[in-house]
């Protein structure tokens, strides 16, 4: 059957990502399960059998079954083709693919991702696939010429979804998963012609890793603001070049830029709505109208620069987090008196950075101890702030924002 959106082996690898994902969660993070010996890694066989045990399995009971096929059932709106039923009697990864495709090809023409942040539920972000098509025939012309993806980046999240499924099979080239490369190996096996798709944090990861590069391979960086000091890193070890895209869940892709570009530039398929420099409202070419998370400055010629969350979300670990939330949690512990939370700065780390005012008679060594235990025990990782400072005066300016410290 001849999908209508990807190729097979991209839908393959997608579905592939979005079940280990789910299985993972549910078994606490492991791989494999008791009574399977599959590990769900590599590139699973069409023949893998969904239910049962043994190493042509993954394992699965009939909760496992049902919970897989809700979240193949939503990613895919296999409800709309009226065979999200299906999942349930289907016996192999391959037949799994045999109904999402039979759903494209019946007329489903969306797809939803989820995403969340650090606090409520996950969210659905749904698109139609046409709109996720334009952006591609985009992206190919930026990255034509490379002749392999090398995915760092999940392919069922939209990120991934775009740049390790829909963009490969743009270009018809190969796809090859960072863990294949192997992990003593990454270095040797890069060719020139290379695209690396991956998130901030793997890229500090293989600028720490990697003490050269090998030439004529590109990067390519999403889901939150990659430092310009880890970029001209990885550039002066020899990575060839870095395009930043700007988007998100909800959006798609906005706009790139390319280093050492200081302002990123709408997508083609993307205009202003308002002229106001700072406005924020934009059009896509199929009519949908989007209101960006991010306050901007635009110049000329649909370019801009980013000035900051207008919700006042920072990104920890491509997740959205909020200091403001943060602070308001550790000025209610006792022995708080004023507390305020920001993003490090690059030269200082990744993660999130808290100054606390005790009151009076607290004691600052005690009051420390007693909020490292409290936030490690009521706090997200990616909430934790991994330096407390402590001083008598939270100084703030004339509009009362607090003074950086």
């Amino acid at each position: 059957m001849i999908s209508t959106f990807l190729s097979r082996s991209a839908l393959a690898r997608v579905l592939q990502s979005l079940l280990t994902a789910d299985l993972k969660a549910a078994r606490g993070g492991v791989s494999g399960r008791c009574g399977s010996s599959h590990s769900l890694e590599g590139v699973w066989p069409e023949e893998l059998q969904i239910a049962g045990d043994g190493l042509s399995s993954l394992g699965c009971d009939s909760l496992d079954v049902m919970s897989l096929a809700a979240a193949t059932n939503e990613m895919f709106h296999l409800y709309e083709a009226k065979n999200e039923g299906d999942l349930l009697s289907a016996e192999t990864f391959g037949d799994w693919l045999d109904i999402i495709e039979a759903a494209w090809n019946g007329g489903v023409v969306r797809v939803t991702f989820m995403t969340s942040g650090s606090t409520g539920p996950p969210k659905r972000c749904t698109h139609e696939l046409s709109h996720l098509q334009t952006e591609i025939r985009y992206l190919a012309e930026i990255f034509a010429g490379r002749r392999r993806i090398i995915a760092l980046a999940p392919a069922h999240h939209i990120y991934g979804f775009i740049f390790t499924a829909m963009l490969p099979d743009q270009l018809g080239i190969e796809v090859v998963p960072a863990e294949r490369l192997g992990p003593g190996g990454f270095a040797r096996n890069l060719r020139t012609g290379d695209l690396i798709v991956s998130i901030p944090d793997r890229w500090q990861w293989l600028n720490q890793t990697l003490a050269t590069w090998t030439k004529g391979v590109d990067g390519v960086v999403s889901t939150a603001p990659c430092p310009s000091e880890l970029i001209r890193s990885l550039m002066q070890r020899g990575l060839n070049g870095m395009t930043e895209v700007y988007g998100s869940s909800e959006t798609s892709g906005i706009a790139v830029r390319t280093w050492a570009e200081d302002t990123y530039r709408l997508m083609p398929h993307w205009r202003r709505i308002s002229i106001d420099p700072g406005g924020t409202d934009l059009i896509h070419v199929s009519g949908l109208r989007v209101r960006l998370m991010d306050r901007i400055e635009f110049g000329k010629d649909d370019r801009f620069v980013l000035g900051g969350r207008r919700d006042g979300a920072a990104q920890v670990g491509g997740t959205n987090v909020y200091p403001s939330r943060i602070a308001a949690l550790l000025l209610a512990r006792p022995g708080v008196a004023k507390a305020a939370v920001r993003l490090m700065r690059p030269e200082e780390g990744v993660r999130l950075k808290a100054f606390i005012v005790p009151v009076p008679e607290a004691c600052p060594e005690d009051l420390r101890r007693e909020l490292e235990i409290w936030i490690d025990t009521n706090l997200m990782a990616v909430e934790r702030p991994k330096a407390l400072s402590f001083g008598a005066v939270l100084a703030v300016d004339s509009f009362g924002e607090v003074l950086d410290w």
